[in-house]
């Protein structure tokens, strides 16, 4: 319950402003600083003023006691002359007052001559008698002083007397506000002035922080660093000159950087991505879709400009691999021509429907039974033999729908009997595989239309029989010139040359796909004319060496 109270105490503090806090606190530390200052010059000065007094007093007693015309009216005991003697010594000297005494210390001298004849006060026992001399504070018959006494010697060094010589506290506490009011005046200037420069930082923390409270710098801190991990693309930032201030995890992977992340912040981001041009060049310029290199991996970076009001902070680039993309494309284009099966079909349904409707209205009900007898047996043989030799569902719908897509383009596709899928090689999915089958069949038919003399006909087998899945795909086409048969597969490459921007896509990513399990590629001429593609892909993954550009399936 106890421990509980000093947070309650302070809780108030929280509903404070952390600028306006930090001025606070620099102004209590400016407080407590200059409060110990104070105290300490004070203190120094009271010790060296009260030494300085004693020892300039003792000085000038001394002095007094050794003139000789005092010594001698001393020992007349003169007090007219005492006091003659007295009057020239104090005539330019600060002290306030002189007392002459005998050895018995009866005064033979007083600033008021009624205290003359009186025993003299404060006087140390013994110390005449010793001829010692000694300092002594407090209130005599003048007043609170400070004394110096010291004895008077005779020519043979006898003690005949004693000079008390004496400083008003009164005077010695002038001086002391002498010396502290102009103190007090610098402390407090001093004050004003740390008060100002207190201010004017917590101003400018108030405007570095953005207005922001810790705790909200903390959370948009830690925003930040979730929001670059979550990130699929790789995303760094730099500042005007070229460092790095952020990194995420999925930069430093393509990039090819060793974790953790830390590490790479404050270098310059020339030691880390080559070329980094674009990570320096015409930073406040902002860059979108750029085809760039990094690393040597081929990227698509954008590159967005970070200001504060017209001040330049940095920039923040964010690319993602152009493999990838093209294979997202690809994979995307696929998809599409799933579609277009789909509506293959429909529209031949619906010219199929429309021949019953009008076969039926004009009762040839012969025509119409035969009709349907002959295309439901086709569509049935056909469902029937992929389903029962294909037992991957999405290669086997593929396969209808790329049948039913033949037909539409009045191109044949024939399923060579034997063909057969009862297991996808390792390493790739339905979805990868019918991708690899898709493709071929694509450029196959493509290949057959754009050549007149084609007979349009396509063949496709398809076995998993021992070690390795092949696929073997053969068109009535134009064929593939030997000048691009050994870069048919990269990325860009097509025999299509009415919109190169919008091919060399599929071969590509068949390539990747069956190159990632260690399969192999041929291409031959299919007599008397059009192309042969065999795919062999090995039923258990091969890694050929152990390069590091192997990647798992």
């Amino acid at each position: 319950m106890f421990g509980k109270t000093p947070a309650k105490e302070f809780r108030f503090l929280r509903h404070i402003a952390f600028p306006l806090r930090i001025f606070l606190l620099l102004l209590l530390i400016s407080l407590l600083l200059m409060a110990a200052l104070g105290q300490y010059l004070s203190a120094s000065f009271e010790d060296y003023l009260t030494n300085h007094v004693r020892d300039m007093a003792m000085h000038q007693a001394k002095i007094i006691a050794s003139n000789d015309s005092l010594v001698e009216a001393v020992k007349n005991r003169d007090s007219q002359r005492l006091s003659e003697i007295v009057g020239k010594m104090a005539t330019g000297s600060d002290f306030d007052y002189v007392v002459i005494g005998d050895r018995n210390s009866i005064r033979l001298y007083h600033p008021n001559p009624q205290q003359i004849g009186r025993p003299m006060q404060w006087t140390k026992p013994g110390a005449l008698e010793k001829g010692e001399s000694y300092f002594i504070t407090g209130k005599g018959s003048i007043g609170l002083a400070m004394r110096a006494k010291t004895p008077i010697f005779d020519e043979q060094g006898k003690v005949i007397g004693v000079v008390s010589l004496g400083y008003l506290v009164s005077k010695i506490d002038s001086w002391r506000l002498d010396f502290l009011l102009p103190l007090v005046g610098v402390f407090v200037l001093i004050l004003v002035i740390l008060l100002l420069l207190s201010w004017f930082f917590a101003a400018h923390i108030r405007r570095q922080m953005l207005g922001m409270e810790p705790q909200q710098i903390a959370q948009v801190v830690r925003q930040q660093e979730a929001l670059f991990g979550s990130v699929f693309e790789g995303l760094i930032a730099v500042d005007p000159d070229g460092v790095i201030t952020a990194i995420n995890r999925n930069a430093r992977k393509m990039l090819g950087l060793s974790s953790p992340g830390r590490q790479w912040l404050a270098k310059p981001i020339a030691e880390v991505v080559h070329p980094a041009s674009f990570f320096t060049e015409h930073i406040e310029q902002e860059r979108r879709d750029v085809l760039c290199t990094f690393n040597g991996l081929n990227v698509i970076a954008n590159r967005g400009v970070i200001w504060s009001g017209d001040e330049l902070l940095g920039a923040i680039i964010s690319f993602r691999s152009k493999d990838e993309i093209s294979a997202l494309n690809a994979q995307l284009t696929q998809v599409k021509q799933y579609v277009d099966s789909l509506r293959a079909l429909r529209h031949e349904h619906l010219n199929w429907m429309s021949t019953l409707s009008g076969l039926l209205q004009m009762k040839e009900y012969d025509q119409v039974l035969a009709m349907v007898k002959g295309e439901s047996q086709a569509q049935q043989d056909l469902i029937d033999f992929l389903r029962g030799f294909f037992d991957d569902r999405q290669v086997a719908g593929l396969l209808f729908g790329k049948w039913q897509r033949a037909r539409e383009l009045g191109l044949i596709l024939n399923i060579t009997p034997g063909s057969q899928l009862r297991h996808l090689p390792e390493g790739l999915d339905s979805t990868e595989f019918a991708a690899v089958v898709g493709n071929l069949l694509d450029n196959a038919f493509e290949a057959c239309l754009n050549y007149p003399e084609s007979d349009k006909s396509i063949e496709l087998w398809l076995s998993d029989e021992g070690n390795e899945v092949i696929i073997e795909v053969a068109d009535s086409g134009c064929g593939v010139p030997e000048a691009l048969r050994e870069v048919i597969f990269d990325q860009g490459v097509s025999t299509k040359t009415d919109a190169p921007g919008e091919h060399g896509i599929g071969l590509y990513l068949i390539a990747s796909y069956v190159e990632r399990c260690g399969g192999i590629i041929t291409i031959e001429d299919n007599e008397p004319s059009g192309s042969l593609f065999t795919v062999f892909i090995p039923k258990v993954k091969i890694i050929y060496g152990s390069s590091s550009n192997d990647s798992d399936c």
